[in-house]
């Protein structure tokens, strides 16, 4: 695990101190790999690629990154973990390819020389990497980028007049020098609207993610570079002929492979471990991989209401694991509030729990945790998305049907006073959008509607967002029409997977988790057991074999016989979620206040829209992650 970075000049610009640019992009991205530290740059000074190691794979100085082949002439860095590294390796080796290293790295390296762009067909793991080809000759260099399937790994990257430039976080990409911070409307919008920046856009006007399953091709003697190509598809079909007995034998041998290969390390390993279901499946599956020490991580908290502790401790116990706890207060978050905002490289609503048990993970010891992210989003454990989202569908096109109704209802929620508005305006937005999934996903999944980012953008600001982001359009090309006609429950896990989890749990995992230097994995993601989930139709992941409503019960059941009960039985799983309602109200009051002041001063946001939206609030009108998500906006000033 690591952060990488470059920079690639135009053959008809001048040349830059590449040196010193790609040192001060290491710099700002040390605490990804605080192991080791490389650079790059070619003979003639018009391209560099720069490493900051965390070593997890042969820790050796033979992990070495930038890593350069045999003859000199390929060069990558990387970012990430290959779980099928050996199997490849071995293919590698029957072609002749000599290996000096046991990194993952090598592989990819000898891998691209073998099989080119499609290298990444055959990865199987979380990757971001960048190669430089210098084999056509000296006027003829050609470079490729590219990202893991499901976009666990980040990339950024930039085209300006004078270069190409990328980095593992947006940070990096500014601290060339040679890209401007200007503040991307269309970003910020997709923030306000939805808790998370919408890729490809970033809060920054002139930087792009690179999406997931996608490459990046150039050719150094050109003055302009390619665009991203796509290399995997999430699947739409859905197998109906597989019965329910052989999709669970399947499931169970998947988890149990994902889980297995994912404890390769040469540094110590262990996991998160909330106490619900996904992270105690997978500390669970660890137990049966693996007879020696598993340690686990969790947080807990006074409040009777959010501490789950209690379950986190019955599963550590269950599988002979060493436990760390942390009890986390408000007085924990206001003391690191400055360094959660710097950490978190572009605003989120969400975050901080991945920061502190991941910073509890490395005081613990670890360098790599296993997660249970992912699992919510394949086996329909959000009741505000998979139950919700469908009925709320079904109720927009009762509306519509009947001729008068809906604008009726949309009257009708304009009444209302001022201060309960924010509430009901996603419904409003609903209204007017044509009936579908995707408009019913936006009320469960949406922040504010963007009738209320209207009001809370100023009028310049708002215009030149609309222009250039349509929230509606980019959530239905994401959930509307994809999968059978009938399943609800397919597209809605994919619309999460490309949305949700994409955008926001694993951009936030991977910020808040390398700000402690720790890698954390995710076998739910693994590509595998994703296309196989994918594919099982919403009869079998429902299917309750038991007397009583069991959540996820397909996971359940894949687990059955290892997973304790009082885990497999629980009702009341409140989600890995900090008491911010009552910390917000009462211990960061002041610090709230003095920040949304600073927002109101850049320009973007009508300073009486943030002072009506904090009024509502401090009523009991407006839910505290509104007023979190404009605090959270001071991570970029």
């Amino acid at each position: 695990m690591c952060g990488i970075a470059g920079i690639i000049l135009k053959p008809d610009k001048a040349l830059v101190d590449l040196d010193l640019r790609l040192g001060a992009m290491a710099l700002s991205m040390a605490h990804r790999g605080p192991d080791d530290q490389g650079v790059y740059i070619s003979p003639n000074g018009r391209f560099g690629l720069v490493n900051r190691r965390l070593a997890i794979r042969d820790v050796s100085s033979a992990g070495h990154m930038p890593m350069i082949n045999a003859n000199g002439n390929v060069i990558i860095t990387y970012n990430g973990e290959i779980y099928n590294a050996d199997e490849l390796r071995r293919e590698l080796e029957n072609k002749d390819y000599s290996f000096f290293s046991n990194s993952d790295t090598e592989v990819i390296l000898h891998g691209y020389e073998e099989w080119g762009k499609d290298v990444v067909k055959r990865l199987r793991g979380m990757f971001a990497f960048a190669i430089l080809d210098c084999r056509a000759g000296d006027d003829n260099h050609s470079f490729l980028i590219g990202r893991d399937h499901l976009g666990i790994k980040p990339l950024y990257y930039t085209e300006t007049d004078s270069a190409f430039i990328f980095g593992s976080e947006l940070k990096t990409v500014l601290a060339s020098g040679l890209v401007s911070d200007e503040i991307n409307p269309a970003g910020l919008y997709g923030y306000l609207a939805t808790g998370s920046v919408p890729g490809p856009l970033t809060i920054y006007k002139h930087i792009k993610t690179l999406p997931s399953a996608s490459t990046l091709e150039g050719k150094t003697c050109l003055s302009e570079f390619g665009e991203p190509a796509n290399y995997w598809q999430i699947s739409t079909t859905v197998d109906q002929t597989l019965t329910y007995s052989e999709a669970l034998s399947e499931v169970r041998t998947l988890l149990a492979d994902t889980v297995r290969c994912r404890l390769v390390s040469d540094v110590p390993l262990g996991a998160f471990l909330s106490g619900g279901l996904d992270s105690s499946a997978i500390v669970v599956l660890m137990r049966e991989a693996t007879s020696g020490p598993i340690r686990t991580c969790s947080i807990a908290f006074a409040d009777d209401g959010y501490d789950e502790s209690f379950y986190a401790k019955t599963v550590a116990e269950a599988i002979g694991a060493e436990h760390f706890e942390r009890r986390i207060t408000a007085v924990n978050v206001a003391s690191e509030l400055e360094s959660i905002l710097s950490a978190m490289d572009q605003p989120t609503v969400d975050g901080i729990n991945t920061y502190f048990v991941s910073q509890t993970a490395r005081q613990a010891g670890l360098t790599v945790s296993l997660s249970g992210l992912g699992g919510d989003e394949l086996f329909g454990g959000y009741q505000n998305t998979f139950s919700q989202v469908p009925a709320i569908a079904k109720g927009l096109h009762l509306a519509h049907r009947v001729p008068g109704v809906a604008p009726l209802m949309r009257s009708a929620l304009g009444l209302l006073p001022e201060s309960k508005q924010e509430r009901f305006s996603r419904i409003g937005y609903a209204l007017e959008q044509p009936p579908s999934l995707g408009a019913a996903y936006l009320t469960r999944r949406g922040l504010f509607a963007p009738s209320f980012v209207q009001r809370l953008m100023t009028p310049e600001w708002w215009q030149q967002a609309k222009e250039q982001f349509d929230l509606g359009h980019y959530v239905a090309a994401n959930i509307n029409g994809m999968g059978h006609k009938d399943e609800s429950f397919s597209k809605i896990s994919r619309a999460e997977l490309k949305l949700y989890t994409h955008n926001q749990l694993l951009r936030d995992t991977d910020i808040m988790s390398m700000a402690h230097s720790l890698e954390v994995r995710v076998p739910f993601l693994d590509v595998r057991l994703v296309e196989m989930l994918l594919r099982l139709p919403a009869a079998i992941k429902n299917h309750q074999p038991e007397k009583h409503h069991t959540p996820k019960p397909l996971l359940v059941q894949a687990l059955q016989g290892i997973l304790p009960t009082a885990v497999k039985q629980r009702q009341d799983k409140k989600g890995f979620t900090f008491p911010f309602a009552l910390w917000l109200e009462k211990h960061l009051q002041e610090e709230t206040q003095n920040r949304l002041q600073l927002v109101k001063t850049q320009g973007w946001l009508n300073a009486k829209a943030v002072d009506e939206l904090y009024l509502a609030y401090q009523a009991g009108h407006v839910h505290w992650s509104r007023i979190w998500a404009l605090v959270a906006l001071t991570s970029i000033i």
